[in-house]
């Protein structure tokens, strides 16, 4: 077990229970009962030298910001509603630099109904940006727990894109500081795909349509979102489930930039995928007899969806290559193991 998700189960045993919380941490979002019906809420917290690069453009950490816990209520199946905005920053950035970060937030929000209510500012020699999110379940509540024995295993997009991104972006900040030109270009990396790359890390885009999608047509049994890595993230899904998660190698998405990039840079395009994380794509389960109804709600999920393995008996997340099978729960990041390595800028939400 990480130490994040160690952490986790710590947190739980010290919340006394409560008959309005129909989801507890440890899922992508809370689920608590109003009145008026369920209520998902989530929040993350991006800190400058952690979370993003220095420097970074105001507005499009706005946006980020907003992506990222987006990206958590699609994974409860969650319509965004409202949310909250605290940003901590140093002073001498002014008063244009919140606002920037205000605006991209906003607009990423806006873009899936969701409306700034409210926040807080904070002088500090580092920025950070909080978001706290809430929406409504569009229909059945979906959590990391209800996988079974037999469901296929499903993601979306192609992963490892935001890592490799990350990597990129870092060469970008290098050649800037030696006085290079802004956007060098690489004999092996068509612009394209330096911009796809890029857009992945900076810019990620939010799988909100699909998670309503599997909520309202109970699709899914189980679902979580990409944000620490393929590896680690199939491995919290089966442990929430209790059963073993099977990858097929063969089957997990590349595309083209990142098989060009692992290229360029001698890397392997699958690490990237397993751990690198920051993808903020949906990995959901589905029973076997339902696989083939899932085409006819494609178009509703505003994303192609990939069938990348299976649920077995059994415990762990496992890559199939073959007869040959590696352990993959414990790939991507934790912010408490980086706590002792140093800043990795490169941690997903």
């Amino acid at each position: 077990m990480k130490p994040e998700d160690r952490f986790v189960e710590r947190l739980r045993a010290l919340i006394p229970p409560s008959p309005c919380v129909l989801l507890a941490p440890g899922d992508d979002a809370a689920v608590v009962a109003r009145a008026a019906g369920p209520l998902a809420a989530t929040t993350d917290l991006l800190v400058e030298g952690v979370d993003f690069l220095p420097g970074e453009d105001a507005e499009r950490l706005g946006r980020r910001a907003a992506a990222v816990n987006l990206s958590d209520l699609a994974a409860v199946g969650a319509r965004p509603e409202f949310f909250l905005l605290s940003i901590a920053f140093p002073a001498g950035r002014g008063e244009e630099f919140p606002l920037a970060v205000a605006r991209g937030a906003i607009a990423r929000a806006g873009e899936f109904g969701a409306a700034l209510v409210g926040g807080d500012l904070s002088a500090a020699e580092e920025t950070m940006i909080a978001i706290a999110l809430w929406g409504r379940p569009e229909g059945e509540i979906l959590t990391r727990s209800g996988a079974r024995p037999g469901d296929a295993v499903y993601v979306s997009g192609s992963l490892g894109q935001a890592a490799a991104g990350l990597r990129l972006a870092r060469m970008l900040s290098a050649f800037g500081e030696h006085g290079s030109a802004p956007t060098p270009r690489f004999p092996s990396l068509s612009l394209a795909d330096q911009e796809t790359l890029l857009g992945a890390y900076r810019d990620p885009v939010p799988r909100v349509p699909l998670g309503l999608a599997l909520a309202r047509h109970r699709l899914a049994t189980a679902a979580i979102d990409v944000s620490d890595g393929l590896g680690v993230d199939a491995g919290r899904l089966a442990a929430a489930s209790q059963a073993r998660v099977v990858l097929e190698r063969d089957r997990i998405p590349l595309s083209r930039a990142i098989r060009s990039l692992a290229e360029m840079e001698s890397l392997d395009a699958l690490e990237l995928a397993l751990a690198g994380g920051d993808d903020y794509e949906i990995l959901f389960t589905l029973r076997e007899d339902a696989t083939a109804s899932l085409e006819a709600y494609l178009p509703e999920f505003g994303v192609p969806v990939t069938r990348i393995g299976r649920v077995e008996e059994g415990r762990g997340a496992v890559l199939r290559d073959g007869s040959v099978e590696r352990d993959v729960a414990g790939l991507g990041h934790d912010h408490l193991e980086r706590a002792d390595r140093g800043s990795r800028s490169d941690d997903g939400a």
